[in-house]
């Protein structure tokens, strides 16, 4: 069984003509979650929508390196939580340890 598109023709007696003027889209540089952010603690969560969590989640991590200035912050989430809704948690910043070696070990023996 396959699917078909039903198309529906315009009707012309639907359509009109408005003076209204053209005003464009509404940008903000801070994003459209950034009044929920700017008021959430680390390790708050920020309830949404059940499936919604990695979206929000990853707007909130460019939003915390922008406007916090966290290198590399840590945000976890959970698109369902027990109460049937996502989270999203801001745990803290990775710290930026130095590489190390399998050779490391042996140095210190030497």
């Amino acid at each position: 069984m396959t699917k078909t598109a039903v198309y529906k023709p315009i009707n012309p007696a639907d359509l009109s003509i408005s003076n209204d003027p053209y005003t464009g889209r509404e940008r903000t540089d801070e994003g459209k979650y950034a009044e929920i952010f700017r008021k959430v603690k680390q390790g708050q969560r920020i309830v949404c929508p059940e499936g919604r969590a990695g979206g929000i989640a990853h707007a909130y991590a460019k939003w915390l390196k922008k406007n916090v200035g966290a290198k590399q912050p840590i945000v976890r989430t959970k698109d369902r939580c027990d109460d049937g809704k996502g989270g999203v948690w801001w745990l803290g910043e990775k710290e930026n340890k130095p590489a190390s070696t399998v050779w490391a070990p042996l140095k210190k023996a030497a």
